[in-house]
């Protein structure tokens, strides 16, 4: 018997790398019973989400998880120069919360607007498989942005359908480069770069409303195609635990960090809240059925500076650990 599962994958910079790892492991070595039928992920989760599912959606998993750790390759601070301007950027960044600073916009910073360009050409590279955009049977894939002026949730999907059905919510996603466009708004971090446009619209990093997306699974679809599994690879676990904070945050980075954690996670709880109390009140109701959730985490204390952490070996271990953990999915 087959299992259908939808794979969510949460954002958190640098904190991402784990779920690339957790990916890899799921597709490099999940039992053959269970069938993955759709992706989401929002920001670093949302660029995860999108270079799996491309690999997927041409039937290369091989592909997919090489881009997956070509991708996370590319954006460490390999060179000398890169590792010394990534030591100076963790650093001033304390400083900066400790004693503070005046911010600038990334609109008058044309750092900002360079890092973003490579940021799309790096994703790029990796989401364009031949024949992905192309395939009739691919998983379905939802990335998460937020309409700035309007200030709705967006989702980015390649499912015809939702779109059809729900145009105000869904953007239909047709080819590599409108993929790595809503990824790159997904990403999208406000003080960080600028908003992206897209077809007159402009987007921010959906870790502002959901982080991940993963209702969207479920709604607009016949109870056939709705999967039996929801697995959820998180890396903001704490986000919603008392007791790994003794005090309310104090630096000007920690208060912005946890406020960003608080808006995505109290979304991503709610979600999960509703599949579970359609759960428990199904009675036999032919137009829901039971879907299970599980989660992996990253179960590693880290303080917000090290989501900028480009520094290769840091990324290396964290992928290393998404990996290990990803079995507890189908050995839970």
């Amino acid at each position: 018997m087959t299992t259908t599962i939808a794979v969510a994958c949460q954002g958190g910079g640098s904190h991402t790398a784990f779920t690339a790892g957790a990916l890899k492991r799921i597709l490099d070595d999940c039992p053959a019973e269970y069938d993955l039928v759709a992706l989401s992920g929002t920001s670093g989760g949302g660029i995860c989400a999108l270079l799996a599912w491309a690999g997927l959606a041409a039937d290369q998993p091989v592909t997919a998880v090489s881009n997956l750790t070509a991708f996370w390759r590319d954006i460490a601070a390999e060179s000398y120069a890169e590792a010394v301007a990534n030591d100076w950027s963790l650093a001033s960044s304390r400083l900066m919360s400790e004693f503070g600073s005046v911010g600038i916009s990334p609109y008058y910073n044309p750092t900002s607007d360079v890092g973003q360009r490579r940021l799309r050409e790096t994703i790029l590279d990796h989401c364009d498989v031949p024949g992905a955009f192309e395939a009739d049977d691919a998983p379905a894939l939802f990335l998460g942005a937020v309409d700035v002026e309007g200030g709705d949730f967006t989702v980015f999907t390649t499912d015809e359908a939702r779109v059809a059905a729900k145009p105000e919510t869904f953007r239909l996603v047709e080819t590599a480069e409108q993929a790595a466009d809503a990824a790159l708004a997904s990403a999208a971090v406000p003080t960080i770069f600028e908003a992206v446009e897209i077809d007159g619209r402009y987007y921010w990093d959906g870790l502002f409303s959901q982080n991940p997306p993963i209702r969207h699974f479920t709604s607009g679809v016949d109870v056939s195609a709705k999967p039996d599994e929801i697995w959820i690879v998180r890396v903001d676990p704490k986000a919603m635990d008392p007791d790994t904070r003794d005090v309310p945050p104090r630096s000007m980075l920690d208060i912005t960090d946890r406020r960003t954690e608080l808006s995505g996670n109290l979304s991503l709880e709610q979600e999960k809240h509703t599949i579970e109390t359609v759960n428990r009140l199904l009675d036999g109701n032919p137009e829901y059925k039971e879907i299970q959730i599980r989660e992996v985490t990253l179960q590693k204390n880290l303080d917000a500076y090290s989501k900028l952490d480009r520094d290769p070996e840091f990324l290396a271990d964290l992928q290393a650990r998404g990996y290990d953990r990803a079995d507890e999915f189908w050995t839970a």
